[in-house]
């Protein structure tokens, strides 16, 4: 009866105390992650409407614009560029503000992808963005010239 009575508690023991466990392995994959977004997409007017008699017009600004940008990449830059060349007036855009990267000088837009943010890499980030519209006597045409300017988070050379 001992015996017996020894055995039925080794086995309630052992299976009081042994585990019943399994496992599987888990790869996460992370992809290039590039991303960058503006502000506000909507149409942005600067008006150039005053100068003082013998200047040439009074420029415009706007800093109501933002880009944010957020890669896991080393080495990007962001450049700007128009998809024109404004007739009637001269627009630039500087970037202020700015974390997660280096402010590179005012740009004059044009059609040639240019510099704007430089030194992004594997971070997230943003800039203001400071706009500033001029025109001469000069250039001699009033109207509208509307354009699209496009940025782009791009790899450094």
């Amino acid at each position: 009866m001992k015996k017996t009575l020894s055995i039925f508690l080794a086995i309630v023991s052992m299976s009081l105390f042994s585990a019943n466990t399994d496992n599987h392995t888990v790869t996460v994959s992370v992809s290039a992650i590039n991303e960058l977004a503006l502000s506000a997409a909507t149409l942005l007017t600067l008006t150039i409407n005053a100068a003082t008699a013998g200047s040439e017009p009074t420029a415009t600004t706007d800093t109501s614009r933002t880009v944010s940008w957020t890669t896991n990449e080393a080495s990007k830059k962001i450049t700007v560029a128009s998809g024109a060349i404004f007739s009637n007036s001269t627009l630039k855009v500087l970037a202020t503000s700015v974390s997660g990267g280096s402010a590179a000088s005012q740009v004059t837009l044009s059609t040639t992808a240019t510099d704007f943010v430089t030194g992004v890499g594997s971070n997230t980030g943003s800039a203001t963005l400071s706009y500033e519209a001029s025109a001469t006597a000069a250039q001699g045409t009033t109207g509208d010239s509307t354009v699209t300017i496009t940025y782009t988070l791009a790899a450094s050379a």
